[in-house]
């Protein structure tokens, strides 16, 4: 490439690195994610353009700060979460519905089933807090009682049967979680 284009083309990707560090300092999270974007496909435009030894060196050297643009921006915290410890940590209220039931784990299903007793009239509400990876539950059998399980260990929870109900979703039947396991191509 002809040195001074390839000149301007450097000198471009240098001013969005320049640009994505202070939007880093600053912790602007998607600001900096797209100037990262907009470098890294200036770079890629450049790149087989790039023609001697001096040009592509270049060229690494500067994929190279780029990575290490990328890892900064990677440990950034996006808005609305708090780093461990900062007591004001804030509920991420998970959103039930039967896709993300069925993302569940199979064993934590075959837990879940196994503990609604089979019992075609009972129902299942999942907690709305954590992570949703083993999330504890409250199944809810046809004759009106229920019962509480913790999501770890599927052991019931003490206590009384309304305590945490504000952080329970939709149920979800007994037929609901039985297709997710033996039919999933009937959900």
């Amino acid at each position: 490439m002809e040195p001074n284009k390839f000149r301007k083309s450097r000198l471009s990707i240098n001013r969005l690195c320049e640009q994505m560090d202070q939007l880093i300092e600053d912790k602007e999270v998607d600001e900096s994610r797209v100037c990262f974007d907009q470098a890294f496909g200036e770079l890629d435009e450049l790149r087989p353009k790039a023609s001697g030894d001096i040009q592509e060196r270049s060229v690494k050297n500067l994929a190279m700060k780029l990575k290490g643009m990328e890892d900064r921006i990677s440990k950034l915290k996006t808005k609305g979460t708090a780093s461990s410890g900062s007591g004001s940590r804030m509920k991420n209220n998970i959103e039930w519905d039967i896709d993300r039931v069925a993302q569940l784990s199979k064993v934590f299903l075959e837990k879940v089933l196994e503990n609604m007793a089979g019992d075609p009239g009972s129902k299942v509400l999942f907690g709305t807090t954590g992570k949703g990876i083993r999330p504890n539950y409250q199944i809810e059998f046809k004759d009106g009682k229920m019962a509480s399980f913790t999501g770890s260990g599927h052991k019931p929870k003490a206590g009384t049967k309304d305590q945490g109900a504000k952080n329970l979703s939709a149920p979800f039947p007994f037929q609901d979680i039985d297709a997710i396991l033996n039919n999933p191509g009937d959900i």
